[in-house]
């Protein structure tokens, strides 16, 4: 587990960014205790390496020791010490268990659980809102990004968020979300500090990525200046990774003689990663108290939004959910349950035909409230789940190996099953065409897919615009974009009032977007991927303390700073 970049020194000074952080109590076992050196030149594998295999039947894990080269060897040893093969064989079983308990029917979500924004006056609507503002303007708030995929269904190997999804700025997901996030600090420091007052205490932002995304990840965003955001305010780390098993036998299946076929331990690894890494300590060295957790393929992702924080702040809440109602029975969505007493998900397949299918007298489905996997966290609650034992799911899955591709066994954690832990659970209602827009299907496909997105936030843009006074000339059916630097969530946007834009375009301040250019060396680059950046965010990254006055007068140009 590689920690996160972001740390802070004993003396409560932080480090230069890249400078790892650990808890001693959360260092690994050393390799040495497993293999030395000399055991790179022997003919048989390291004893206790051998020894643990064999302990759990997996013996045959180094049985191409002989004719192996001493830097194979090395990565075998390195690559099993790493692997806590005990455990694994514990939650093998656990999760085959998993499919048999799962038969039992759920129990659907009382209507008296969900709550909706527009069902509250507007006194508590504001006072929320203003709450939220508040912690992120002291800095009690963290924003935990769930980024680990690649965009394979898009057609590339890259991350996901560094996919170009044809908006009219080409800018990307985790563009966009950083701009929101440079919008919204300047929106908490004016709401509590007064008009033009600076960011005091910049938003944290935890993105957590797989072995397959960092580097190229953590390039990307050095190549980009960050987006505007400074260096330092942005953790990279690792989820874990499992082995995967052979389906007929439970053996670990290997990539090459020299390599254990492995896969990402699903987006339930973020509570044992965000530990491991030392994020949750930096988390708690840094004040953070409140902490906002979403996936990088939502397009509409209303990150860090300051009514959902302070609505679960306030309430005392250990986990927040935002969810919004099934679009069809058919949806492919997990859907919340009652669990004990508080809440769970239940897995789509996990539902037959007539639990996805039943209704309530009043037609709406009995299984209704989708789960969108944004989440509020406490901090207390994710270091007390950090330590928990959440068990595995099970899932035959294509897994490349030695002899070519074969069906394997893929174990993983889901990120819900922390939920039932948690002693205070609030669901929040949102608004679908507001929030939610996933890409998940390739580029044509009708649900969930990159057109699809674009479009929900080319004309949820249009509707902010139309409400600030502009008049869209252009087909009724077509959107625009609006840079999150101008606009968060709609507001600021007077400007715009009897003015006339036009459909299918880009609105924001500054200059056109400019390319800049991706390492060409790059594995993961896919043929005319050309990466690009606004110009706007290049300005800000290099303006300082211009940055704030550029947020506060959406028509200022900020390269009227450099």
């Amino acid at each position: 587990q590689r920690p996160c970049r972001r740390a802070k020194a004993n003396n409560g000074k932080r480090r230069q960014a890249g400078g790892p952080f650990r808890h001693p109590s959360l260092e690994p076992v050393k390799m040495s205790w497993y293999w030395e050196e000399e055991d790179l030149y022997q003919d048989e594998p390291p004893f206790r390496i051998q020894r643990e295999l064999d302990d759990i039947g997996q013996g045959h894990v180094t049985k191409q020791w002989a004719s192996l080269e001493k830097e194979e060897r090395r990565r075998l040893c390195e690559d099993t010490a790493s692997l806590n093969f005990s455990e694994l064989k514990k939650y093998f079983k656990g999760g085959k268990s998993k499919k048999s308990a799962a038969d039992k029917a759920p129990k659907p979500i009382k209507e008296e659980q969900v709550f909706t924004k527009g069902s509250m006056v507007e006194s508590s609507r504001q006072a929320f809102t203003d709450k939220g503002y508040q912690l992120i303007a002291d800095g009690k708030v963290g924003i935990v990004l769930l980024a680990g995929g690649q965009g394979t269904r898009l057609g590339t190997k890259l991350p996901k968020g560094c996919v170009d999804i044809k908006l009219p700025s080409k800018k990307t997901l985790f563009q966009i979300q950083a701009e929101r996030i440079v919008s919204l600090q300047k929106l908490a420091a004016e709401a509590t500090f007064g008009e033009g007052s600076e960011v005091r205490k910049p938003i944290v932002w935890y993105i957590m990525l797989s072995e397959f995304t960092r580097e190229y990840t953590e390039s990307y965003f050095e190549k980009n200046a960050y987006f505007g955001l400074q260096k330092d305010q942005i953790f990279f780390y690792t989820q874990g990774s499992l082995p995967c098993l052979s389906e007929e036998d439970g053996k670990i299946l290997m990539a090459s003689p020299s390599a254990v076929a492995k896969a990402p331990d699903g987006n339930g690894g973020i509570y044992r990663a965000l530990r491991s890494s030392g994020c949750l300590e930096d988390m708690a060295r840094s004040g953070i108290q409140a902490v906002d957790c979403y996936c990088v393929d939502n397009l509409l992702a209303h990150v860090a939004d300051p009514f959902f924080l302070g609505f679960c702040f306030s309430k005392g809440a250990d986990v927040g959910c935002r969810t919004v109602a099934k679009a069809s029975a058919d949806e492919k969505v997990g859907v919340f349950v009652r669990r004990g007493k508080g809440i769970g998900v239940v897995e789509y397949s996990e539902l037959d035909e007539a639990e996805a299918t039943a209704t309530k007298p009043n037609g709406e489905l009995l299984y209704n409230w989708s789960n969108i996997c944004m989440q509020y966290y406490s901090r207390q609650f994710l270091e007390k789940v950090a330590t928990k034992d959440l068990g595995y799911h099970v899932a035959v899955k294509d897994v490349k190996t030695e002899a070519g591709t074969v069906k394997g066994l893929k174990l993983e954690k889901f990120i819900f099953d922390a939920f039932p832990y948690a002693k205070k659970t609030c669901l929040l209602e949102v608004e679908r065409e507001a929030e939610f827009a996933p890409v998940k299907n390739a580029f044509g496909a009708d649900k969930d897919s990159p057109d699809t997105a674009r479009a929900l936030l080319m004309q949820l843009h249009r509707r902010w615009a139309e409400a600030a006074g502009a008049t869209i000339e252009g087909s009724a059916d077509e959107g625009l974009e609006i840079s999150p630097l101008m606009s968060y969530a709609g507001e600021n946007l007077e400007e715009w009032a009897g003015k006339t834009l036009k459909s299918g375009t880009m609105v924001q301040s500054g200059e056109p977007h400019v390319a800049i250019l991706d390492d060409p060396s790059s594995p993961l680059i896919a043929p005319k991927a050309a990466r690009t950046i606004s110009q706007d965010s290049v300005g800000l990254s290099k303006l300082g303390k211009c940055t704030a006055r550029a947020l506060s007068f959406p028509s200022f140009s900020p390269r009227a700073c450099v």
